[in-house]
């Protein structure tokens, strides 16, 4: 009986003096990527498009949103286009609303711009998941020069 009790007190004991370490270890890892204007801009998808009609793409990072530019040729004509996009996080998702459009300085319709929204919303999130791993974003803040992601990891 009284080995039974020691076996007891040493196992509460265990207990309590893991319990700081589980605790420690339950708490997420906070983290932030940060990309520059120029690493943006120097990437692949950026300097290698996917389509051969557009070509010249870049990215000019300004507070709170990022301006893509491009020009675009088909058949019909050869456009200057240029969007800007703004983020927002929501439930630990990154979200890009495309708030303006232009085509050679025509701007887009807002059905247009709604169009193009509804077919973008988890583009970027699935970039940031290759690029950062797995966990939940908790900001995105834009600068004049870089995108900074924070995010707790799992």
């Amino acid at each position: 009986m009284k080995s039974v009790s020691r076996l007891m007190m040493m196992l509460v004991a265990i207990v309590v003096l893991a319990l700081p370490f589980s605790v420690a270890a339950a708490q997420t890892n906070t983290r932030s990527v940060t990309w520059t204007e120029d690493q943006i801009n120097n990437s692949y998808r950026v300097s290698n498009p996917w389509r051969r009609s557009v070509t010249d793409v870049s990215v000019d990072l300004l507070p709170g949103q990022a301006v893509i530019s491009s020009t675009q040729t088909y058949r019909r004509g050869t456009y200057q286009v240029e969007a800007v996009y703004e983020p927002r996080v929501s439930n630990g998702r990154i979200y890009w609303t495309l708030t303006s459009a232009s085509a050679n300085g025509e701007p887009a319709s807002q059905d247009l711009i709604n169009q193009i929204n509804a077919s973008i919303s988890a583009s970027w999130r699935n970039y940031v998941r290759q690029q950062a791993g797995t966990g939940r974003v908790q900001s995105i803040v834009i600068t004049g020069t870089d995108i900074t992601v924070t995010y707790s990891g799992r």
